[in-house]
């Protein structure tokens, strides 16, 4: 009875609630005195949404009311940070799939809520389903950023969302629709990480195409009517991948996708030498990466006569022969 005293004149016209560390997001209302409201949303819909509060009650230590706020009374929301949750943000991939989907189940129904979180979430969650290179989850993720692209509050959310998509297209056999609008994409946009995501999907679809020529036609180099197409599509694809590495290198994450990229190009066509060069590069330029990792331990497994491979230094030694 008490629980349900306290509920109705929160509801009605609010109580002195208790300040405790687990209260978090501030509501504003839109009344003239600028109303907050204090506590952890918790729901929303159509209409409302939900608020838990702790209540002042002195013999219920830890006791909370969830009441509904309509939407139509609050003119913005802070929600608080959570590091637990920027953590997931900064780095997801397989590993932090299944904490992820758990954050998206929670937050999905707040994708057009200003200033929510949901967008960020959904686009780490899709990203990390496309990590797992499996079929049915790179569909998964298409179905999410395809929501994201359409219902998220944040324009820059949106941006990232149209971006993975392209990459789930791929990944889902839509490569030639994702190409055909990258190469849109990449003619018209002036926003430099639309850029860099589309000549990645370029680079992307160069590089399968130059494979599948290379298996259908293992004596390409012998042919003169598909040497030139191999050599165009093996360009286009190390072109494409350095792209932000040559001219957006401060953009870290894309930068060294792209020096990646570019090393498994060079292996694929037998050009030890610049592999490895670039993936020296790719270790001291950008060392907290996860794709310097896979640089590192390609680096490591390379035999002994490899290893001692330095082209730079010859160049150096070159250049001051001829001096």
């Amino acid at each position: 009875m008490i629980a349900r005293t306290f509920i109705f004149v929160l509801a009605v016209a609010g109580v002195a609630l208790a300040q405790t560390s687990e209260v978090s997001d501030t509501v504003f209302m839109n009344d003239a005195s600028g109303t907050r409201r204090v506590g952890r949303i918790v729901g929303v819909d159509a209409t409302t949404f939900k608020l838990e509060v702790p209540l002042a009650v002195g013999n219920l230590p830890g006791a909370k009311a969830t009441v509904a706020v309509p939407r139509a009374q609050v003119s913005r929301i802070e929600f608080a940070p959570n590091e637990n949750r920027d953590r997931l943000l900064a780095s997801p991939g397989v590993a932090s799939m299944s904490a992820l989907n758990v954050e998206w189940l929670r937050w999905q129904a707040f994708l057009g809520v200003a200033k929510s979180p949901a967008g960020a979430i959904a686009n780490a969650y899709a990203t990390a389903l496309l990590a797992a290179n499996d079929p049915k989850r790179a569909a998964d993720a298409l179905a999410v950023f395809n929501r994201v692209e359409k219902e998220a509050w944040s324009e820059k959310d949106q941006q990232v969302a149209k971006q993975g998509r392209l990459r789930a297209m791929v990944a889902t056999g839509q490569a030639e629709q994702a190409v055909t609008e990258a190469e849109q994409l990449a003619k018209v946009s002036e926003d430099p990480t639309v850029l860099i995501e589309a000549k990645f999907i370029l680079a992307e679809a160069a590089a399968a195409s130059l494979r599948k020529l290379v298996e259908e036609n293992p004596r390409w180099q012998e042919d003169p009517r598909v040497r030139p197409e191999h050599d165009r599509l093996y360009n286009d694809a190390l072109d494409l991948y350095l792209h932000p590495y040559l001219f957006l290198g401060s953009e870290i994450d894309a930068a060294s996708r792209g020096l990646w990229g570019a090393v498994r190009i060079y292996r694929f066509g037998g050009d030890d030498r610049d592999a490895i060069e670039s993936a020296r590069d790719l270790v001291q330029l950008y060392p907290t990466t996860h794709y310097a990792t896979l640089a590192k331990e390609y680096l490591d497994e390379l035999p002994p006569a490899l290893k001692k491979e330095d082209a730079e230094k010859e160049a150096a030694a070159a250049a001051a022969a001829n001096q």
